[in-house]
């Protein structure tokens, strides 16, 4: 054992005793020395997949650094309560930052590299550091909008010795600092760990805090998300999905960042993995609603938005596609974009029109999930288009009444709930259709309830033609 190592290991004991007091020479030496044990050590090989096996042995020791780290907390609140000139802003402020940035690397039991025992510690040393400033969560930890007059605690006496006024919110950004600082475009994969870090403190900044540090938390989504594994897309677009979900559009306008999103999320488009799309599609149209949502844009018809391409770009791979699982992830995006586009997804009617009747048609299942969401997008058409829905009036009818005759059939293959539920959209859809164009609607249902089909499909024809009878009446959108 070397000098070093016999010190510090005087140092731990020392931490046991409740009767030894330790400088803050000694606490930042021990401290920094724990916490360089127990970062997760780097990869061999970054651009090779990493598994548990790659990380064996480290959360057993993880839980050993951990303890220390969480006797550290406890011995600073003890002496800090004895001392009355308590310790230093900038120990105080190091050791918070530390403790937090060690913890964060082991919370999830389920990462590779930690276990039960590594996260119920990190848990701990989180609470710790929330209990030392009267805080019940981080996001109340990191909040610039709560008091900042907390005070360091100290339970044998029942003294209380305030921190300064300043150190709580200094916090967030230290640990920002200290994380932009390691988490680089450069090194990233070979660090996976402080990937994860970056998606806990990610989440644990509150909505009012989040567009004030945009500028170290967006970097990291969007070199994370231009990964070539799929894992490590999935994870950046859930931090960008959160970033957006959490920063009021003109903040994410601000030196162009929705512009910078968008067109890191542009190119995947054109993937073929459902995962992938099935986190792009509503991500990609949320930020592209942030950019037509500029003031700037305001009074002026564009000829083509950001919106349009990613329509127009569904739509093609909704034509063609034959892969279940893809038309699937097509379908679910489909009613959300529509109803972002609004009014001006009357330019591509046609187009819906042809994708729609397609999937409506087509058997994918018992579930027949996809029809479903065909018809909520519809709705959503019918709703934002109807000044123009009596041009489309008669395919929309056709649409519906054949997939009425289609589930209800004894053959259909598909489940009771689900033919309940697709009864109940169409049923709203012609309810739309005939609330815009009342009196093309009125014709073209003349006689339906007397069409030829088995009984259970009668009837419901029946209850169409019992709506579209009525007294005439307009929408107004």
């Amino acid at each position: 054992m070397s000098a070093r190592e016999e010190k510090l290991l005087r140092l731990v004991e020392k931490l046991n005793d409740p009767n030894e007091k330790l400088s803050e020479d000694e606490l930042t030496s021990l401290l920094t020395k724990t916490y360089t044990l127990c970062r997760v050590p780097p990869l061999q090989d970054p651009n090779v997949p990493y598994s548990t096996a790659d990380f064996e042995g480290i959360a057993r020791e993880a839980e050993v650094n951990l303890t220390i780290v969480l006797k550290l907390l406890g011995c600073v609140r003890l002496q800090n309560g004895r001392n009355s000139q308590g310790f230093s802003h900038v120990f105080l402020k190091y050791l918070f930052v530390t403790c937090l940035m060690a913890a964060c690397e082991y919370c999830d039991e389920e990462w590779e590299w930690s276990s039960p025992g590594a996260a119920s510690i990190s848990k701990n040393i989180v609470s710790q550091v929330c209990e030392l400033f009267d805080c019940n969560t981080m996001p109340e930890l990191f909040s610039a909008n709560s008091p900042r007059d907390s005070s360091l605690r100290q339970s044998s006496c029942g003294k209380e010795t305030p921190l300064g006024s300043d150190l709580r919110s200094e916090i967030l950004k230290a640990i920002l600092q200290k994380l932009s600082e390691d988490l680089r475009k450069d090194n990233w994969r070979q660090r996976p760990s402080l990937k994860m870090s970056y998606w806990w403190i990610l989440r644990n900044i509150g909505k009012d805090d989040l567009g004030d540090h945009l500028v170290y938390l967006l970097p990291p989504a969007l070199f994370i998300a231009d990964d070539w594994e799929n894992k490590n897309k999935l994870l950046g677009l859930q931090c960008l999905q959160h970033i957006l979900d959490n920063t009021v559009g003109s903040e994410l306008r601000w030196y162009g960042r929705a512009a910078v999103i968008y067109d890191a999320m542009k190119p995947m488009l054109y993937t073929r993995e459902p995962e992938v799309l099935r986190s792009l599609y509503p991500a990609i149209t949320q930020v592209a609603q942030v950019l037509e949502a500029d003031p700037a844009k305001s009074g002026k018809l564009q000829p083509e938005s950001t919106l349009d391409f990613i329509l127009q770009q569904l739509l093609q791979e909704m034509a063609h596609e034959q892969k279940l699982s893809l038309r699937a992830v097509y379908a679910s995006a489909l009613p959300q974009l529509v109803k972002a586009l609004n009014l001006y997804s009357v330019r591509w009617s046609k187009e819906l029109m042809d994708v729609c009747g397609d999937y409506l048609a087509t058997f994918e299942g018992s579930a027949a999930q996809d029809r479903i969401n065909i018809l909520k997008a519809l709705q959503s058409y019918v709703k934002a288009c109807w000044p123009q829905i009596h041009r489309h009036a008669r395919p929309l009818l056709t649409m519906a009444v054949r997939l009425l005759y289609d589930v209800t059939e004894d053959d259909a293959g598909v489940d009771a709930e689900s033919v309940e539920v697709i009864t109940q959209e169409v049923q709203g859809l012609v309810v739309l259709l005939y609330a815009a164009a009342p009196t093309t609607v009125r014709d073209l249902c003349k006689g339906l309830q007397n069409v030829e089909v088995h009984p259970q499909c009668r009837l419901l024809l029946q209850d169409l033609h019992s709506v579209t009878q009525g007294e005439s009446h307009g929408c107004n959108g």
